[in-house]
């Protein structure tokens, strides 16, 4: 008898803890895992030039917060994200990378982001990182004059 009471009583419990919440569910579970991963990737890969808050070196190192979002409006833009030497020839997947940009994207530049964004994929990575761009500064400034032209100036001329 107190077996059943007690086997009904963590019944009960298991039920009240999965019906509110308590049990995560496979998409949440892997979508953090995908951004703690991601952000490892990045620690690893990236920070190291980047800085802690991707606020890059000035007059050495781009920043990547609040400004690499803008580069998105463009699909060229998109493209130079992928095939900036240290995104094209990093070692890592292309699912990888493409989980890397998105996490940079969503975490230090979602107010650059245009409305419609959508994120990398690895397919899109494949297609389009490689070759890395030979002359990153000369792309970069054309990039920036299309989009003053739009009416977008939040990259500056020069880092």
């Amino acid at each position: 008898m107190k077996a059943d009471r007690a086997s009904s009583r963590i019944a009960l419990l298991l039920f009240a803890w999965a019906a509110f919440g308590g049990a995560p569910s496979v998409a949440r579970a892997e979508g953090a895992a995908d951004a703690a991963l991601a952000r490892q990737h990045w620690v690893l890969n990236c920070m190291g030039c980047h800085t802690a808050t991707g606020g890059g070196i000035p007059g050495k190192v781009p920043p990547l917060a609040n400004s690499l979002g803008y580069f998105t409006h463009l699909p060229a833009g998109r493209d130079y994200l992928m095939r900036v030497p240290g995104a094209s020839n990093s070692a890592l997947s292309d699912q990888a990378l493409a989980d890397v940009l998105n996490w940079i994207l969503t975490t230090m530049n979602r107010d650059a982001l245009p409305r419609d964004f959508k994120p990398y994929t690895a397919a899109e990575v494949a297609a389009h990182r490689r070759p890395a761009l030979p002359d990153v500064a000369t792309v970069r400034s054309g990039l920036v004059r299309a989009l003053r032209e739009r009416g977008i100036d939040g990259v500056a001329d020069h880092y």
